[in-house]
């Protein structure tokens, strides 16, 4: 037995011998913790702490972030419809002033309200009639032409196109919106007949025919 021992501890030293420095490393010269199993103790510690505080700090910011939603979509329901209320009041402002002939105020009104609302197809109908009584023929086509594209049912800018075209002398482009404008509403025959926009196209016969005095 007592050979077997010496054997086993002659062993254990030769081992030793052979991994001092990591032996020192990790444990130290009696036998406790090294230097580096210290700190990396310590680094494991401070890894787990930082990790559990960034998860809380997730998962707290996503709980506010759902609590506070609902208001934030109130603010957004009040604030569209404050917009639009201001968009009816900036428009009925701008037809009074168009009624009375002050076309700067109510360009700028109307420019105000296609601010709040640019798919606003009466105020760029609206806009466009004051671009061509200021001879602005080039503002008012852009304007007339987005109305239609925004509502292509929509009669007004296209009666407005045929009295545009026939302040410019394009005839056919003129008769082309007129009919469109009639085939949406027949009461525009009524509108061509007394209109002196277009007074350029009377006595033409494709004019007499669809306004229907023929």
């Amino acid at each position: 037995m007592s050979y077997i021992h010496e054997a086993l501890q002659k062993a254990q030293k030769e081992k030793d011998a052979r991994f001092p420095k990591y032996k020192k490393i990790l444990l130290g010269s009696k036998g406790k913790p090294g230097i580096f199993f210290t700190r990396t103790l310590l680094l494991v510690s401070l890894f787990v702490i930082l990790l559990a505080f960034t998860l809380y700090s997730w998962f707290d910011s996503k709980d506010k972030k759902t609590i506070s939603a609902p208001k934030n979509q109130k603010a957004v329901v009040s604030y569209k419809a404050e917009a639009f209320a201001n968009v009816a009041d900036f428009y009925e402002r701008a037809r009074y002033f168009q009624k009375i002939g002050r076309l700067k105020e109510a360009q700028r009104l109307y420019k105000q309200a296609l601010m709040l609302d640019p798919v606003n197809v009466s105020v760029l109908n609206n806009l466009g009639v004051i671009y061509i009584q200021e001879r602005n023929y080039l503002k008012a086509q852009d304007s007339l032409e987005s109305a239609i594209r925004l509502k292509p049912e929509y009669v007004d800018p296209y009666y407005n196109l045929a009295c545009l075209y026939a302040f410019k002398g394009n005839v056919m482009k003129s008769l082309e919106n007129l009919k469109k404008a009639i085939s949406l509403d027949k009461l525009v025959r009524e509108w061509a007949r007394k209109d002196i926009d277009l007074q350029n196209l009377r006595g033409l016969p494709e004019f007499e025919e669809i306004t229907g005095k023929r």
